[in-house]
């Protein structure tokens, strides 16, 4: 149906955005016809995607855009992609993936800033950013998402202690962010 053909061309824009230099570690399922649940690194729940997670897979280049279709159907409530070369910008598309609790993307190369876009992710409870190449605030309105009255968030670990000379985002560390 056009509904799996859209999650899978999102996941499959992603596999190749994140394979230009290297092979993945392990990618079985990927390369296949098989249903997407049974693809490495995807668990699935009534069909329906639930957890992506694929840390320390030797992933690089980029996350493209499209890889937000790849949550079609809001059922996605976990995504690690931590321990990876992963770089370039952090697509605000990623908050597309309305229901994530759990967002991983601790050691990758992510550049640039961290977008305010996050802020959609009302249900997150853990957001690691940190060992990255951002830089520039913390948005606000991330930030908001610690207050207990507007969100979930318990957990958010980004680069920005001042005391460190390589951290390069600034945020309040009292109320935001570790």
């Amino acid at each position: 149906d056009d509904f799996r053909k859209l999650r899978r061309f999102g996941l499959m824009s992603f596999y190749i955005a994140t394979s230009p230099e290297f092979s993945w570690k392990i990618d079985s399922g990927w390369k296949t016809n098989d249903d997407e649940c049974t693809w490495y690194g995807m668990t699935c729940d009534n069909n329906a995607v639930v957890e992506i997670s694929l840390p320390s897979n030797r992933l690089s280049g980029t996350i493209p855009p499209e890889f937000a279709l790849g949550g079609l159907g809001g059922k996605v409530t976990v995504l690690d992609l931590s321990e990876n070369s992963i770089g370039g910008n952090l697509p605000s598309e990623i908050s597309d993936f309305h229901n994530l609790s759990v967002l991983d993307l601790k050691n990758n190369a992510f550049t640039g800033v961290i977008p305010a876009e996050l802020k959609h992710l009302t249900k997150l409870i853990s957001l690691r950013l940190h060992s990255n190449k951002f830089e520039g605030a913390m948005p606000a309105e991330v930030c908001s998402l610690r207050d207990p009255t507007a969100g979930t968030l318990a957990e958010l670990t980004a680069d920005c202690d001042p005391d460190d000379p390589f951290d390069q985002v600034t945020c309040d560390a009292e109320t935001c962010c570790t």
